[in-house]
Parts: C-alpha cells; sequence; structure tokens
C-alpha cells in the first residue's frame, strides 16, 4: 500500500473543512423564504419610528430582527408592531409565513385591504388589525383559519 502524499492529505483537509464551515454558517431555505416575506411586507409600510430598522435583507436570519418571535426550529411565529406608527399596506407576501401564529398590527394608520392571503395563514390564532384605517371587506378566506381565536 503506498503513502499518501502530503498534497492529497493537504486536499482531504480542505474539502473537509469546506463543508463543515458552509454546513455552520448556512441557513435554512425556510429563513430565506421568510426573509423575502418579511422585506415585502417591510418595504409596503411608511416606517417614520424606524421600528422596522434591524429588518435587513443582509441579516438572513429573521429571528434575531426586533419584533418578531421565532420557534425552536428558526420559523417565524410571530410579527408585534403594534403602536408603532406604521403606515401603507399589508403586502399580500404575508401568506408565506406558514408557521405564523400571532400578527399584532392594532393602533397603526395601515389602510387598504386586507390581503386574501392572510387565508393561508393555517397556524394563525391571533391577527388584531383594530384602531388602523383599513377598507372594505374582512377577506372570506380567513374563514378557512380553524384555529383563529382572536380576531
Amino acid at each position: 500500500m503506498a503513502a499518501s502524499s502530503p498534497s492529497t492529505w493537504i486536499f482531504m483537509y480542505c474539502l473537509v473543512a469546506g463543508f463543515v464551515i458552509c454546513n455552520l454558517f448556512s441557513t435554512p431555505c425556510h429563513a430565506n423564504e421568510e426573509v423575502d416575506a418579511l422585506i415585502d411586507v417591510k418595504n409596503m409600510m411608511h416606517d417614520p419610528q424606524n421600528v422596522l430598522q434591524s429588518w435587513d435583507p443582509f441579516l438572513v436570519d429573521p429571528c434575531t430582527w426586533f419584533h418578531i418571535t421565532c420557534d425552536n426550529n428558526g420559523r417565524v411565529t410571530r410579527i408585534d408592531l403594534a403602536l408603532s406608527g406604521l403606515s401603507g399596506t399589508l403586502s399580500p407576501r404575508i401568506g408565506d409565513l406558514p408557521n405564523l401564529q400571532y400578527l399584532h398590527l392594532f393602533r397603526n394608520l395601515l389602510s387598504g385591504n386586507l390581503p386574501a392571503s392572510l387565508g393561508k395563514l393555517k397556524n394563525l390564532i391571533a391577527l388584531t388589525v383594530n384602531g388602523n384605517k383599513f377598507s372594505g371587506n374582512i377577506p372570506t378566506s380567513i374563514t378557512q383559519l380553524s384555529h383563529l381565536r382572536f380576531l
């Protein structure tokens, strides 16, 4: 059996080290989808008090952002933006947060229609939007939310 050359060992070491480093610093796929949705939510709102300043697309872990709570798997389960002075509209991308359980937006200046995509939030328990300037009807898609307890 021939001895391995030092260059082979160096190559193998670099290969294994690269694999380990990539896995340590990679973000789960779901985090990128949630970041995209949350950034769209942010972009549809005017934020004079800068409460959304930590919502940075380059900080790919939304669990580190203010006003966001995640579960043990790193999925967004709660958004707390009540009394934040926000105006604008609620993005339909809010429906792209499948593990969201609590969405608190009460007493802001949000307007427009509530998006029908709220009906995609199958785990939603509480939706508090009172004290805003929303218009139109509550989307009928909300009737599909079997866990919803507070509206």
